[in-house]
């Protein structure tokens, strides 16, 4: 066993995508890093998230990241490794797979099951983090060069989903008008491209292979597309084209460089008070304009990972808001979960949920902690309890308190409302 191959599979087909070779190595490690021999882009894969490691004539698995890694659906913290054998980065990550040969010997598990995620758990158009490509490595996009310009997508008879060959059958690493593509993020819905035209880097997302033929996604998507055109506000991603190529969608929107609020506390740690209430009236200001379209516009999927500190003063706002989400509702992790209300965890997000979800990422920005670690039992209901964060003035206390009531009803009614508190508060 002097040689280990690692492949990265397609995340609903698990067909091989990217494949890592190496001979003699003792160590092969995985994560964002770009140290790593293995280098993957992903809001859910930490920096140095596992490690491979050559135990006299074994090979053993190690997690070292903090979202965990997972084997046969169960978090593991080291685990002997065998030819063949498929693990993921977090609980909901990059699905890798390990064999003792080269990649032209590998067989790959393939899945015989038809995605089945329910329509309300689509997130779109999809969790990318929009990040400067200073700051993050980008995973290229594996095309195959082909004399047309369409795109093909064959059929699996037996399912009715497409099979693993999808071809983008481009000139070189072009989709439609649009060149230079890279690949920046692939989830179980949705693919996320950077492009260019007429030297401006954009965002091209289309929908994973396995839900092209499902209509309730394609409906979605193009639903979603048409409510991005008419938006227009300076702390969004300004919309710029919606094309099909044999049938395959693309939305594409201006690309917003910067650090999510995410990666900005994870590399800086928590942000002060006065910083983190300015940037969220920001969010409130968003908030006030779309809840005011008609029919309102929610977005369903408020996070540090979704707002971008801007790297350039293009904008009167230092924030962008991006990736619009339907209800992400049943594939949750508890991280993520955690952010929103109880209300729409269960399907039915109002306008008062992104106006909860204000108060989870606020705490998260002072405190530099996750917002799973603030609940507890009150009362009748399990609740965010800002009062557990250490050294809150008891003003804010009261402002994340009424921010994050588990009944919609009790918290403010209005982003307009929610800003007033906080301005309040400097």
């Amino acid at each position: 066993m002097n040689v280990i191959t690692l492949t990265l599979l397609h995340p609903v087909q698990l067909t091989p995508v990217q494949h890592w070779t190496f001979d003699e190595a003792s160590i092969v490690r995985v994560g964002r890093s770009t140290d790593n021999q293995v280098v993957l882009y992903s809001a859910v894969v930490s920096r140095y998230h596992a490690e491979i490691r050559r135990v006299n004539s074994s090979w053993e698995l190690v997690s070292l990241g903090a979202n965990g890694t997972y084997f046969e659906g169960k978090r593991i913290s080291q685990l002997p490794v065998r030819d063949g054998m498929i693990f993921r980065l977090a609980r909901s990550g990059p699905n890798l797979q390990i064999h003792f040969s080269r990649p032209d010997t590998v067989s790959v598990k393939r899945s015989t099951e038809s995605a089945r995620i329910p329509i309300p758990a689509l997130n779109l158009p999809f969790n990318d983090a929009e990040e400067d490509d200073k700051t993050q490595p980008l995973l290229k996009m594996q095309t195959a060069v082909v004399p047309d310009s369409k795109t093909t997508m064959d059929t699996d008879s037996s399912s009715g989903e497409p099979s693993e060959e999808w071809i983008l059958r481009q000139d070189g690493s072009t989709i439609g008008k649009y060149q230079s593509i890279e690949l920046l993020s692939q989830g179980k819905v949705g693919i996320t491209y950077l492009g260019e035209r007429s030297s401006e880097t954009v965002l091209l997302k289309t929908l994973n292979p396995g839900w092209i033929n499902h209509p309730q996604a394609l409906s979605l998507f193009e639903r979603q597309a048409k409510m991005l055109r008419q938006l227009n506000h300076p702390g969004l991603p300004r919309w710029r084209d919606f094309f099909r190529i044999d049938g395959q969608p693309f939305l594409v929107t201006e690309r917003i460089a910067g650090k999510t609020l995410f990666q900005h506390i994870l590399d800086r740690g928590k942000v002060d008070l006065k910083q983190a209430i300015a940037w969220m009236i920001e969010v409130c200001e968003i908030l006030e304009y779309l809840h005011q379209q008609s029919p309102p516009v929610l977005h369903q999927d408020i996070r540090p990972q979704n707002l971008i500190y801007r790297a350039h003063s293009t904008s009167s706002y230092q924030l962008a808001l991006v990736d619009f989400g339907s209800v992400r509702g049943l594939d949750l992790d508890e991280l993520s979960a955690a952010y929103l209300a109880l209300e729409q965890r269960n399907g039915q997000a109002t306008y008062l949920s992104d106006l909860y979800v204000i108060g989870t990422t606020l705490a998260f920005l002072i405190s530099g902690q996750q917002p799973h670690l603030f609940y507890r039992q009150w009362q009748q209901d399990y609740r965010f309890s800002p009062d557990l964060i250490p050294g809150l003035l008891p003003e804010l206390i009261e402002v994340l308190y009424q921010l994050t009531e588990p009944n919609p009803s009790d918290r403010y009614q209005s982003a307009r409302e929610v800003g007033a508190a906080l301005r309040s508060l400097i």
